[in-house]
């Protein structure tokens, strides 16, 4: 069944009866492509599709089209390969930029080719073209660049991928460890987080040896050395921060928990024998009404640099704060639950020594990151019954012999003055990074707190552009989805920004483009393409007679045309 998310493709004809006779009023459907092909010339996709691409092998519909069609769909209504000719129909050839028999010739073989050409090696100069394009076009600051990595889980065997990239296993991300997978990296500008650009990799491919290969195609692409390369922790390693470093590039990273600055320092903070002084750093408000802003604080305590000599900053979120409490909190009460239920269960099977209930023990609280927390004791009562050594009615002198039986019970009990040294830790992160002192605290965190776009990029990616999981039998194929999709979420992100830059240059705060006419300080492409999606024409018929009723744009379409920077003729 086909999924529309944002278009109602209700084009088509309907015969009615009037009293002058039969007529037949033909809907015209125009919906949000014109906006979406405007975009699509801004970037000069078809052009660059076309020289880098092999041509088709049949005349009629090359790469381009074929790709800039599925782009559509993507972002309007994402449905299987096979239902993208039924969702074409009632959309007129001419709003498509196709002719009649163009639009007929599109099948989902012919976007299957696609997405093969999208994986060959000529491909890579397309995504390397269009990036720089893109860059021009839109005058994208690419000052800083913000990556990481997802995952892109597939349904099925794929026994015969056996290449670069590989469809297997890995450590899944969308927590579908028995799906295989491919790993999707991504690059985006902390200006709009526009997707600079990306990869696919192997699904058993791990984060940390991803990132100099990342930072070399990025230098590559942006013609400079002296970007701010941002991501997670898994770039926190001596040879990804010293390839950086080598050749004068800059980073900001967070430092993981296995590294030996983090452990002094936490250590510090729970014996607070020399209490750390944490200054007021940064308040973001809240964006839902009534709840608390996040608070940071910074201390020029602990350990100030790593073991390789780049720069710590120590933070503390109050948001932060409170996650790590309730996280803490509900492992307690988890590996609590278990410990009483295992304590019902002694005595029977396998719990009936001290040695076995001691391993299940050790199991739960490892399970459950409690080991610290919890002190788990085994109390031993013992109760002796009388038994008679010999069988038959009881006697007054029946020889009787003494048995005694051990059983366990579980006391359980939290430490409290271990909880209460934890909590000091709670919300504490360090961030590392080669920037100089020209940088203070303030703007190293301010870099690091963008991170959370791509985390929305790749939200976006999964949800509403529906990339995952992949229902395609050819390897080649699933690695062609994903480039496309990647290249739908840039014409998305860039789309976003245009739209939001508008507002910024016409002094807008907001827009009432939310359901229900409600105003949205941060509109996105749905929301606005959803407000053209009932755009049509109309065509009355009867007889020799015929009246076309023209497009009527609300003053809010006409609004946003403008703010997107397009003629007003594109919906003439």
């Amino acid at each position: 069944m086909s999924i529309t998310l944002y278009t109602r493709e209700n084009g088509g004809a309907c015969r009615v009866v009037t009293k002058g006779g039969p007529a037949c009023l033909q809907v015209n459907l125009v919906g949000p492509h014109p906006i979406l092909r405007h975009f699509l010339d801004r970037m000069t996709f078809s052009r660059i599709v076309n020289s880098c691409l092999a041509p088709a092998r049949e005349s009629l519909l090359d790469h381009a089209t074929t790709l800039s069609l599925l782009l559509q769909n993507i972002l309007l209504s994402p449905a299987p390969l096979y239902r993208i000719a039924e969702w074409v129909a009632p959309v007129r050839a001419n709003v498509l930029g196709l002719s009649e028999v163009q639009k007929l010739s599109l099948n989902d073989d012919r976007i299957a080719r696609s997405l093969e050409a999208l994986t060959s090696f000529r491909a890579n100069s397309l995504f390397f073209r269009l990036a720089l394009h893109v860059i021009r076009e839109f005058e994208i600051d690419t000052g800083r660049i913000h990556h990481d990595t997802t995952t892109v889980t597939v349904s099925g065997q794929y026994k015969t991928s056996l290449q670069e990239p590989q469809i297997t296993y890995g450590i899944s991300k969308a927590h579908r460890p028995d799906l295989k997978q491919l790993v999707f990296g991504l690059n985006i500008s902390a200006d709009g987080a526009v997707p600079i650009s990306h990869d696919v990799f192997s699904g058993n491919r791990t984060d940390d040896t991803i990132h100099v290969g990342n930072v070399e195609r990025l230098r590559q692409v942006l013609g400079r050395d002296d970007f701010i390369y941002v991501a997670d922790s898994k770039l926190a390693t001596r040879k990804n921060m010293g390839h950086i470093d080598g050749y004068g590039g800059k980073f900001v990273t967070v430092l993981p928990r296995t590294r030996t600055e983090d452990r002094v320092f936490r250590d510090q903070l729970r014996l607070g024998e020399n209490p750390i002084r944490w200054r007021k750093l940064l308040e973001i408000p809240n964006p839902r009404r009534h709840g608390e802003a996040d608070i940071y604080w910074s201390t020029s305590g602990g350990v100030q640099k790593t073991e390789e000599g780049y720069r710590l900053v120590w933070c503390r979120s109050s948001q932060k704060m409170q996650l790590d409490h309730q996280i803490r909190e509900t492992s307690l009460k988890k590996a609590e639950a278990l410990l009483f239920d295992l304590n019902s269960r002694l005595g029977r099977g396998k719990l009936r020594r001290r040695k076995a209930i001691r391993r299940e023990i050790k199991s739960i609280l490892m399970e459950k990151d409690c080991e610290d927390f919890l002190r788990v004791t085994i109390v031993n009562r013992s109760e002796r019954e009388k038994k008679r050594r010999r069988c038959g009615r009881p006697g007054k002198n029946d020889p009787v012999r003494w048995v005694t039986t051990t059983h366990y019970d579980l006391d359980i009990q939290r430490d409290r003055e271990v909880l209460k040294a934890e909590r000091r830790t709670d919300g504490v992160f360090p961030l590392t990074t080669n920037l100089g002192e020209t940088h203070v605290r303030k703007d190293v965190l301010l870099i690091y707190k963008y991170q959370p776009y791509v985390e929305k990029r790749h939200a976006l990616f999964k949800t509403e552009l529906g990339v995952a999981p992949v229902y395609l039998k050819k390897p080649r194929r699933v690695a062609g989805l994903i480039h496309a999709h990647f290249l739908a979420m840039t014409l998305d992100a860039l789309i976003e920004r245009t739209l939001r830059q508008g507002m910024k240059h016409m002094g807008l705060d907001s827009l009432p483009i939310l359901p229900e006419g409600r105003e949205t300080k941060t509109p996105t492409t749905a929301r606005l393409l959803e407000m053209f999606s009932g755009v049509s024409w109309h065509e009355f018929k009867r007889g020799e007679e015929t009246v076309v009723f023209p497009i009527r744009l609300s003053p809010l379409q006409k609004q946003l045309i403008r703010l997107l920077g397009m003629d007003s003729t594109s919906y003439a």
